[in-house]
């Protein structure tokens, strides 16, 4: 008799286990905003011609991010933008020819933006405290009012509140690393003839940026 209320004693535990189990999983739906007044978070752009490397980069990056730690696979809402007219590399004369009609056009489409579409790989599915994941994604990159898509490579890294990790922002917060590969003359921008050892279709986009799941967005949607 004892063996048997011990074996269902033993039954009703891991049912009572497999049940808190399924009931936790998948309910780490967090929403992660970049808003930075300090403009920690960075984007950078490369262009390496046979005769030059233009490097760019601007604080002005902001974003949000909707995401379930404990399925990454499932699709999660990512964008991000950025005010082109902060662009500095370095080079005056470069930053005005960068910013003029002939390239980014800034003055009338200021803004340039990144909305993810797909994931199609997560290495590790569930996003554990200071563990790391690495994405790959389909997503759309804006220019000058102009879309096009573009594959995305993500790493993730999670971060659970404590105090250290409020020395830099409110909440939990996720470092997001992302890389992507666009081609200006898919947005319009046409490389003069006596430019094209100095500057290259291809650019590559790169951010750096971190979101805290208690930060409040300064007048940004």
């Amino acid at each position: 008799m004892k063996r048997f209320l011990l074996s269902g004693l033993v039954v009703v535990t891991c049912l009572a286990t497999i049940v808190v189990a399924q009931s936790n999983y998948g309910s780490r739906q967090m929403r992660f905003v970049y808003d930075d007044p300090d403009g920690r978070n960075v984007i950078m752009f490369t262009s390496e011609a046979p005769l030059q490397t233009i490097v760019g980069h601007s604080g002005a990056l902001y974003g949000s991010v909707d995401v379930n730690l404990d399925t990454l696979s499932g699709d999660p809402q990512v964008s991000f933008e950025c005010d082109l007219r902060t662009l500095k590399t370095g080079v005056s004369t470069v930053d005005d020819q960068m910013l003029s009609s002939a390239y980014l056009n800034a003055d009338m489409y200021p803004m340039a933006s990144f909305r993810l579409l797909k994931i199609r790989k997560a290495n590790p599915e569930v996003l554990a405290n200071e563990g790391v994941a690495d994405l790959a994604g389909r997503g759309i990159f804006t220019l000058r009012g102009i879309e096009d898509t573009v594959n995305v490579n993500i790493k993730a890294t999670y971060f659970q509140a404590n105090e250290v990790t409020s020395r830099r922002l409110p909440g939990d917060i996720l470092r997001i690393k992302a890389d992507f590969e666009i081609r200006m003359s898919k947005y319009g921008i046409v490389i003069p003839e006596t430019a094209f050892l100095m500057v290259d279709d291809r650019v590559r986009i790169e951010i750096d940026a971190y979101g805290g799941s208690s930060v409040a967005p300064l007048g940004r949607p």
